[in-house]
């Protein structure tokens, strides 16, 4: 390990400042992990990314890490031996169940920490720790990637998020599924196995299992790979180049869309999930937002602004707020009556004969738990967002939404997806799946699931594509001056300073932590 001791005066003899000794301290580094489905395209985004921050942004990116390697390293411990690459559908299935019983075995976010412990031994490597004044082992500041392919467990995005907070950049990267289907395919995966590769990777029913899909809808940015090489390159560099606030870039108007209606989301009390929805006209005028919550007469639901009023006569503030959490009971009505449901199953059962003497009631319904009843979702005091945006333009009457498309922050549910086809509503453009929904199932008559314009004669649903939400005022805000003596200024990508920053030291004590109890984990658990 190299000795170098941290500075603590500056070249002409001054002390530092404070805040430049924390500012001395903060990361250039980037941990980037790509999630997506078998198929995606991830890997071939991974090395575009590290392409891209090796060429174009001076960094050194060691080898690409992959935690499939770990998997066929460690599969021993769970008594399975490394498969034959062909066939492929056979490799690909071997190593997914072994993942599942490493994660089982040692922790769900198993191959995180071994994720981390790579990391702390490439930087070891290429030089970048040194010794702090009192002799601590410090990470030393520097141009670094680390690039992960990738994740497929919310336990391991979980424990990276936490480590490496917001310099933990999570790229999710999708394709239509007869693209990936014919991936595979001509990676001579048999036809029959495709689908069952496919819908084991999407998630998987086992806490430790891989739930790609979970993760996937938690990314940082969105980018679907359906394109040339050169077209997805151009599109990575755009998120590269947000990253580093190099160059100027505004949103795509489904990039406001969706913040609009993610936005939207944060004001639904609603108990079971927040969910919003914005509507884009034609020419991309927003037009209406909606959020899931307990309707309310005169029109529009329950909000912040509308749940107390003053009672002139009284004197006092009256709770006129009857949303969920504060009506009656308090219980989530949905939840309530599909459990009733179960419970009446349960006694008829009983009553019948159908059901063993001396079993309980309680293990009947356990028994029935994971069947079609827990899907129901009529039962819900609330209107879904998509809907409420919808009659929002209504009360209005101002516009049409004849052609227009509705951004929600979840797939929509198969009620809210025949309003939208009456609607007259042309795309559909989600972040999260949601698998009770059976909108296509039941009007596929009318809707098409495609990352195409479609045909003219369906609705289409779409993926979203673009910055996550979550960062759109972090990226699209300029973190330094645009123009320099009234000209635009002049970018230095290979000197740019990533947008996301944190202090070294914290990386430094808890990787170390990490590292000794996977040791102390894998030595305990043979």
């Amino acid at each position: 390990m190299l000795a170098v001791a941290v500075p603590d005066l500056l070249s002409d003899g001054s002390f530092k400042t404070a805040a430049t000794s924390i500012k001395d301290r903060l990361s250039e580094e980037l941990v980037i992990a790509l999630v997506g489905p078998v198929g995606s395209g991830a890997s071939t985004a991974a090395g575009m990314i590290k392409d891209i921050l090796d060429k174009d942004f001076g960094y050194t990116v060691p080898e690409i890490i992959k935690p499939s390697k770990f998997i066929k390293q460690e599969m021993h411990r769970v008594g399975m031996s490394q498969p034959d690459k062909e066939p492929l559908g056979n490799y690909i299935d071997t190593l997914q169940t072994a993942g599942n019983e490493l994660r089982k075995k040692f922790h769900a976010d198993y191959l995180a920490e071994k994720v981390i412990e790579d990391i702390y031994k490439k930087r070891l490597s290429l030089g970048g720790y040194g010794v702090s004044a009192n002799g601590a082992q410090v990470i030393q500041p520097g141009r670094r990637a680390y690039i992960i392919d990738s994740i497929k467990n919310k336990d391991e995005l979980n424990l990276l998020r936490q480590l490496y907070g917001d310099t933990f950049i999570l790229v999710g990267v999708f394709a239509p599924d007869d693209l990936r289907k014919q991936r595979l395919i001509d990676k001579d995966v048999d036809k029959a196995e495709v689908s069952q590769i496919l819908d084991r990777d999407k998630g998987e029913l086992m806490t430790f299992g891989q739930k790609t899909r979970d993760v996937f809808t938690l990314s940082d940015l969105f980018i679907c790979n359906d394109k040339k090489p050169d077209e997805l390159r151009r599109r990575l560099m755009r998120h590269m180049e947000l990253l580093f606030d190099v160059g100027f870039h505004t949103p795509s108007k489904a990039e406001t869309a969706m913040f609009s209606a993610a936005s939207a989301a944060a004001n639904s009390a609603c108990m079971s999930r927040q969910v919003g929805a914005s509507i884009v006209s034609r020419d991309g005028e927003l037009i209406s937002v909606g959020y899931n919550d307990v309707p309310r007469y005169e029109g529009g639901v329950y909000c912040e602004d509308n749940r107390h009023f003053f009672d002139k006569e009284k004197g006092a503030f009256i709770d006129e707020d009857h949303r969920c959490y504060n009506w009656r009971s308090k219980v989530c009505h949905n939840e309530k009556r599909r459990r009733g449901l179960l419970s009446v199953a349960a006694r008829k059962l009983k009553e019948a004969g159908v059901i063993k003497k001396g079993v309980r009631e309680s293990e009947v319904e356990e028994k029935l738990s994971g069947t079609p009843i827990d899907a129901l979702i009529e039962y819900s005091r609330s209107i879904h967002a998509e809907m409420e945006a919808i009659l929002a333009v209504a009360r209005e009457g101002r516009h049409s939404i004849v052609g227009s498309t509705l951004y929600t922050t979840t797939y929509p549910c198969h009620n809210c997806a025949r309003h939208i086809v009456a609607a007259g509503i042309a795309a559909v453009v989600y972040v999260e799946p949601y698998q009770k929904s059976l909108a296509m199932e039941l009007h596929n008559d009318s809707i098409m699931e495609t990352e195409a314009d479609g045909d003219g004669r369906h609705v289409v649903f779409k993926q979203f594509d673009g910055v996550a939400p979550r960062n759109y005022l972090k990226l699209f805000k300029p973190t330094r001056k645009r123009k320099t003596e009234g000209r635009a200024r002049e970018d230095r990508p290979k000197a740019a300073l990533p947008v996301f920053r944190m202090q070294l030291d914290g990386i430094s004590d808890y990787e170390a932590k990490v590292v000794a109890d996977l040791e102390s984990k894998e030595q305990t658990v043979s």
